[in-house]
């Protein structure tokens, strides 16, 4: 295939591949992953047929990733890891720990260097935070207790990896030469510790206020167009400066973003618009894991494949499950972060690489790490769907951490019915004062000086495209009364209707239309139109004249 179809190659043959499988899979009722990953590998170096350019899909791979770093951080507060630093924090660190030695122990038994072993076991302490979100999403579990949980152990871990990325030059040059380690090493990780404070005090001091004010200026421009570019241009932004000028990986970058974006008002129609393209360049990410597979490595060298595997599948799990018991955390949640860390993924490519990059890695050894990455990855959604029943087992005393987080984006605890009303333009503010003091309002709004002047005021409101169904989903209408939309466009009226009955079928719904022809397309639906009520009011003040003349 000439170069310049590399691209279109990849879409068309690796996509629709992808889309083939991953269909099978959904009805065989297993995760789509797996049919993503098996798409990967047909169109890899080591099947017969078409063969994808890697480096392309790479790149294309590191998009998924940092988009989906990014929707990851839109969701994440940092109080949910403060109110989980406790088990987190030793959680991860022992873990890490207790992988990194292990991978130095298998190394050493196969007669490997102690350095192949670090860097294994560096590899190999550190889970893919693509591949859990996406599992946990698939369960339902990623907004549950046990989903914050994992998230915020994982985000611990990829610290710890950046970490040991960063001092593993230092670490191998020292042992390499036997000069004394102890002074470099403290002189890595104090200017590592200076770069991650400089960037926590620029981010959160000075590109909090800065990203605030530029999506608010973008987002009165009421273009769709626009928003969706300034997001984009924000996210790669911050990931890369990150990456550059900081020297943390680029997927961490993109959770800085989000976390940064998730603060603002916009962050759920920010989160809306990036949906679609995180969606469709994940899978490209599963691609190119399939793509890197090659089962041949694995006959070649079975001792340090399953020796992998065993830490990954048995160790690591067994560990945090226990630790998480010991703290008497409910089964479910030790459940679900055992099985959710038990896979490697995109982070511990990159570790690999560095390490063929310094040549301590054994022959074999990065295509031994992919090919685990591979095994763990298909069977992760597999291991959720066995031990189903205990995911969903809860025990009678669940711990402050966890009762924390059991529903973090709860709206209001307010006793009244709930009410939505879609608009606040002249209309929606008259809804709103016959409806306050009867029901708990939510707002949803495109106008965002509207949307931050209510929030001043403690009043729920929500700026976003009703139109779109990660609006509607966030403003939680399974347990909503009445929903007014106030909007007087038929078609974007009506395609409301339709994501709002697909949610709850049970709410009353008022709505607007501009004129009398489309009256009929809305059915018995209680309906305000404003050519009906302006010819009304016009016969009023005729025949009010008319009065006044007589």
């Amino acid at each position: 295939m000439p170069d310049e179809l590399n691209l279109i190659g990849i879409l068309a043959i690796g996509l629709g591949l992808a889309c083939l499988f991953g269909y099978i899979c959904q009805r065989l009722k297993v995760s789509p992953i797996l049919g993503y990953l098996v798409a990967g590998y047909i169109i890899g170096p080591n099947f017969p047929g078409f063969v994808a350019d890697l480096y392309i899909s790479e790149q294309m791979a590191n998009i998924g990733v940092t988009l989906l770093m990014f929707a990851v951080g839109l969701n994440f507060d940092w109080k949910d890891l403060s109110s989980v630093k406790k088990v987190v924090l030793p959680g991860a660190f022992l873990l890490s720990i207790v992988s990194i030695t292990a991978g130095i122990l298998l190394s050493t038994a196969l007669n490997e260097s102690f350095q192949a072993g670090l860097v294994i076991g560096l590899a190999i302490c550190v889970s893919s935070t693509v591949v859990i979100v996406r599992v946990l999403a698939d369960q339902h579990l990623l907004s549950t207790a046990q989903g914050h949980l994992v998230v915020g152990w994982t985000i611990v871990e990829d610290l710890i990896s950046v970490l040991g990325l960063i001092l593993l030059p230092t670490l191998v040059s020292t042992s390499l030469t036997g000069e004394s380690p102890v002074l470099r090493i403290i002189s890595s990780f104090g200017t590592v510790a200076i770069k991650l404070a400089t960037l926590g005090l620029v981010v959160y001091f000075v590109g909090e206020k800065l990203i605030d004010r530029i999506l608010k200026t973008i987002a009165r421009t009421r273009s769709h167009e626009l928003f969706t570019l300034a997001i984009l241009a924000s996210v790669f932004l911050i990931a890369v400066g990150s990456s550059y000028l900081f020297g943390v990986s680029i997927a961490i970058g993109a959770f800085i973003a989000g976390t940064v974006v998730g603060k603002t008002a916009m962050s759920h129609q920010a989160a809306a618009n990036a949906l679609p393209m995180r969606d469709a360049f994940a899978v490209i990410f599963f691609l190119s894991v399939g793509m890197l597979f090659n089962p041949i490595a694995v006959g070649n060298n079975f001792p340090l494949f399953f020796g992998i595997l065993a830490i990954l599948l048995l160790l690591r799990p067994l560990l945090s499950f226990f630790f998480l018991k010991f703290l008497k955390y409910p089964t479910n949640i030790a459940f679900t972060v055992a099985l959710a860390i038990s896979q490697i993924g995109e982070y511990s490519f990159i570790l690999a690489e560095e390490g063929s990059r310094l040549q301590i890695l054994p022959d074999n050894a990065y295509d031994i790490l992919v090919a685990c990455a591979f095994i763990s990855i298909v069977i992760n959604p597999f291991l959720f769907q066995f031990f189903k029943p205990l995911l969903n087992h809860t025990d009678n005393t669940p711990t402050e951490e966890s009762t924390i987080l059991t529903n973090p984006d709860s709206l209001s605890s307010s006793f009244l019915p709930r009410a939505v009303i879609i608009g606040f333009g002249p209309v929606g503010k008259i809804a709103a004062q016959v409806l306050q003091g009867r029901y708990n309002i939510l707002i949803i709004d495109q106008n965002i000086d509207t949307v931050a002047t209510f929030n001043e005021k403690g009043i729920h409101t929500l700026f976003g495209d009703a139109t779109q169904l990660l609006i509607l989903e966030r403003a939680q209408l399974d347990n909503v009364e009445l929903v007014v939309i106030t909007t007087p466009n038929a078609v974007i009226t009506q395609h409301i209707i339709r994501i709002v009955q697909q949610i709850n079928p049970r709410c009353q719904l008022i709505a607007r239309t501009h004129f009398v022809k489309d009256t009929e397309q809305f059915g018995d639906l209680p309906l305000v139109c404003d050519e009906e009520t302006a010819a009304t009011k016009m016969e009023e003040l005729i025949q009010e004249y008319l009065a006044d003349r007589e």
